[in-house]
């Protein structure tokens, strides 16, 4: 272990100190009155040197540890991200294969676009979303591709708007954070409903403050108060990346769910 050379290493040189300082007492003895403020300047100058070393040493070795600690918690926080990152829902992908399956089988004009834009969305989530922080503008054109592939997939009709206010699009957002939202609102609401379905997207920044607003109706079951996989998963990746830089409010009425987040982008 690199702790224990170092652990002996300090015991050694305190051990040392305290000898000399033992042996130098005793010599004291033994001088002449003469000779005795002398042995006072040289007494008080190797204690305060004693003493310095093994504040010293005290306190690289409480330094060291703590910057040990530290390495394993960014370690252990990186770890988690990952974890929670590799959990994203696989049902939207899953559900459009099938429809790209029917498409081709049918031979329909709309199997390369659906083609096209499901390979952008796989790159995004497999390439882009490993760096810890992607633009405004490509979060958001994932977004869009998303968006779009749900209305080809849906045969049924579903009021979706998206509409979005971005001061700056080259602002830093974590990847994967905005969708997850979108994805809740399809699977557990348009999915669910026969008719009168509908999402509402609305996503605001400015001033490095990020507002995104999702609200849709969805069908009322017997036991609704537990949040999904994904909302849960979202939490936490939010309190590791945005400590205190975050404000999630979730709110479900008889036949209508609201997400909204804001965002400190800086």
């Amino acid at each position: 272990m690199k702790f224990w050379p170092t652990y002996r290493r300090t015991i050694f040189t305190i051990t040392l100190l305290i000898v000399s300082i033992i042996g130098m007492a005793e010599y004291k003895q033994q001088l002449e009155q003469e000779k005795l403020l002398q042995y006072e300047v040289y007494f008080w100058t190797f204690a305060v040197l004693f003493w310095g070393t093994l504040t010293g040493v005290i306190f690289t070795q409480v330094y060291d540890r703590w910057e040990s600690y530290q390495q394993l918690k960014n370690e252990h926080a990186k770890a988690e991200l990952a974890l929670l990152k590799s959990k994203v829902d696989p049902h939207f992908f899953f559900n459009t294969l099938n429809n790209l399956y029917g498409l081709t089988v049918g031979k329909s004009e709309k199997a390369p676009d659906v083609i096209l834009k499901l390979s952008e969305i796989m790159r995004y989530v497999i390439y882009d979303s490993s760096d810890e922080r992607v633009s405004l503008k490509k979060e958001v054109e994932y977004l869009e591709k998303y968006i779009e592939l749900f209305k080809i997939r849906f045969h049924k009709k579903v009021d979706i708007s998206f509409s979005s206010e971005i001061e700056n699009e080259n602002e830093l957002i974590a990847p994967l954070i905005l969708s997850i939202f979108v994805e809740n609102a399809f699977k557990h609401g348009a999915e669910q409903l026969i008719e009168n379905a509908f999402i509402h997207i609305y996503l605001k920044a400015e001033n490095g403050t990020l507002n995104f607003l999702v609200k849709n109706n969805f069908k009322r079951k017997k036991d609704t108060t537990k949040s999904g996989i994904g909302l849960t998963n979202l939490k936490k990746r939010l309190k590791l990346i945005y400590p205190k830089k975050h404000q999630l409010a979730l709110q479900k009425d008889e036949r209508l769910f609201t997400a909204n987040l804001t965002i400190n982008l800086r």
